[in-house]
């Protein structure tokens, strides 16, 4: 089984915000073999910067997150897939098929295609609009 992981949900692996519970959770009660993309880690990043912008971490503690998530890239804790054209011509779709009745932001529309291109079961988020798209194409979500 494989599982995507969007940016909302690495996030709270990783930073303790008010999804940690669940996300420890989730991750605990499913053996599968994680899957992110480039978006994915992007997203993460920019999410920590904003944090620290935001004074709600110490430049210390985006440290400690970084090199702990660096560190589990190494160790293969995830696998990493790339968008490639075809992850693009895919959001295109969806884009127009589900848009204008979903709301949601781009970036989520390529997280759900990058999770189909990826031939992933399962998809974990806590962005509630992109749940309701991923649900509509077919792909499980927690």
């Amino acid at each position: 089984m494989k599982t995507y992981l969007d940016s909302s949900f690495l996030f709270s692996l990783y930073a303790n915000d008010a999804n940690s519970q669940a996300a420890f959770a989730e991750m605990a009660r499913v053996p599968s073999a994680f899957v992110i993309s480039t978006l994915t880690e992007l997203e993460f990043l920019n999410s920590l910067e904003l944090w620290l912008f935001r004074k709600r971490l110490s430049g210390a503690q985006a440290d400690r997150v970084r090199v702990a998530f660096e560190q589990d890239l190494e160790s293969a804790v995830y696998t990493e897939v790339e968008l490639d054209p075809r992850v693009f011509r895919d959001t295109r779709k969806l884009i127009l098929q589900f848009s204008a009745s979903v709301g949601c932001r781009t970036a989520d529309i390529l997280h759900v295609s990058a999770a189909l291109a990826a031939q992933c079961d399962k998809m974990y988020t806590f962005d509630l609009r992109q749940r309701d798209l991923a649900r509509r194409v077919k792909l499980p979500t927690n």
